[in-house]
């Protein structure tokens, strides 16, 4: 925050700086996936999503010499305390910061947008034709002239930036970042929003993200559940359960297998 040590920069400059560090490394990351698929892919993504946060708490007292190049117990990434104090966002005297009130959600909902409309840009454009072709079969899709390779490392690198985004207002609300803000059980609920809304589909993440936080403060109400409230991780899994078992498409294919319903009903009916 002003006042302290350190380099400050405007969140407003920190925000493109995030989205250039973090597309370099998400492409860096899918180079040497691109053979994986499924399952396989998954995995690996999660295990550098372990690496990285442990990897950056032990980057304290580094020593290095290489050429002109000394380091002598650097300290690189601020080990556990992370990076903090963080300036919060500011835009013509308005704070976005956690004691701001209800600023910073204004300013999340018009990320949000923003991130939307860029997506749904994206989807429609001829680099999201090729991805999903190469969802639907990655052969067929490279047949027919698409570079896969460099297709999924756009694909990586464009996720990663929206990530940078997301990661640079989330540090720069809270006033600090460090490497236990990023646990695995982040990534598996990141993962559950977008199975309970609907893979593939951009409303299906909203829904999914959107929904989740719903249950997930349902099941935390200790005036419906009282000190079952407590034990709220059990409600939230079991009726996750429930809906993806019920739901394979997610709450997104809801309306079509409805439909879907209704329609094989009317055909089983007699007629006269």
């Amino acid at each position: 925050a002003n006042g302290f040590p350190g380099i400050h920069l405007p969140f407003w400059v920190v925000l493109p700086i995030a989205v250039v560090v973090a597309a370099t490394f998400g492409a860096l990351l899918g180079a040497p996936t691109l053979r994986l698929r499924g399952d396989y892919l998954a995995i690996v993504t999660l295990g550098f999503g372990e690496i990285v946060p442990v990897f950056c708490k032990n980057l304290v007292n580094v020593n290095f010499s290489f050429g002109p190049i000394q380091l002598v117990n650097a300290n690189l990434t601020g080990g556990p305390l992370g990076i903090n104090p963080i300036d919060a966002p500011g835009f013509f005297g308005l704070k976005f910061g956690a004691i701001s009130g209800i600023n910073a959600v204004y300013l999340g909902f018009v990320l949000l947008l923003i991130g939307i409309v860029i997506a749904r840009n994206l989807e429609r454009s001829r680099m999201g034709r090729a991805w999903m072709g190469i969802r639907e079969d990655e052969v067929a899709a490279e047949m027919m002239g698409v570079n896969t390779v460099r297709t999924k490392l756009l694909a990586f690198g464009l996720g990663a930036a929206f990530a940078g985004v997301a990661g640079a207002f989330q540090a720069s609300y809270q006033g600090a970042t460090t490497s236990e803000f990023f646990q695995f059980s982040t990534s598996i609920l990141v993962v559950v929003m977008i199975i309970l809304g609907g893979i593939g589909h951009l409303r299906g993440a909203l829904i999914g993200a959107f929904a989740f936080a719903l249950l997930q403060e349902f099941f935390k109400s200790e005036a419906i559940f009282g000190a079952f409230a407590k034990h709220w991780h059990l409600g939230l899994g079991l009726t996750i359960i429930v809906s993806v078992a019920l739901l394979p498409k997610g709450l997104v294919g809801l309306p079509g297998q409805w439909r879907e319903r209704l329609v094989g009903r009317s055909r089983r009916e007699p007629i006269g």
